[in-house]
């Protein structure tokens, strides 16, 4: 019985450290993206694009659509609106892994966040904002962020860090060529 309270307290204190610290202010449905904190590890990728902002929303928000061209999460399906759920395959190295996100922001034509909702967000949050920013070349600065928080971020960033980089990297140029076939 001693064991099973010491778990229970282990795994209330995981909870209570991986609970949104530095959530944006306003609503508290769980559905407002988190600021990073000291402790949070950030991959960020950015790529000028020679097309419309709307062509790029396009490719990012048609999830059946990322099988044709995305060598990172190669296959996705859900709703692009917020609080609902998005499941997609992420290659990372040489395997393939499913994950369940749920829908933080749909800003049309400017930004698009989700974060972890699976088993594993319990001991890392993973939070991912795409943003496109035009310029007055009427290009577009695609930004793609992915924030890791909580008790094992810098275990995540350690074991597989360099996979989530490569794949981000690979997404982001595969972004760009494809954005610039149909532009």
């Amino acid at each position: 019985m001693r064991r099973v309270a010491a778990v229970l307290a282990a795994v209330s204190s995981l909870l209570l450290l991986s609970a949104p610290s530095g959530a944006a202010a306003g609503t508290s449905d769980g559905l407002d993206p988190r600021v990073p904190s000291a402790h949070s590890v950030i991959y960020r990728e950015q790529a000028v694009i020679a097309t419309p902002p709307e062509h790029i929303w396009q490719l990012i928000t048609d999830l059946p659509g990322y099988s044709s061209w995305n060598p990172w999460v190669v296959r996705a399906d859900g709703t692009v609106a917020r609080g609902a759920t998005v499941n997609v395959d992420v290659v990372l190295g040489s395997h393939t892994m499913h994950a369940q996100h749920t829908v933080l922001v749909v800003e049309k034509n400017t930004r698009l966040c989700w974060r972890d909702a699976g088993w594993n967000a319990l001991l890392v949050y993973g939070q991912r904002c795409r943003t496109l920013q035009q310029q007055p070349d009427g290009s577009v600065l695609y930004t793609s962020e992915l924030l890791l928080d909580g008790p094992l971020a810098s275990v995540t960033n350690f074991t597989i860090g360099k996979h989530m980089r490569a794949g981000m990297a690979a997404e982001t140029a595969a972004l760009k060529r494809h954005a610039a076939h149909i532009g």
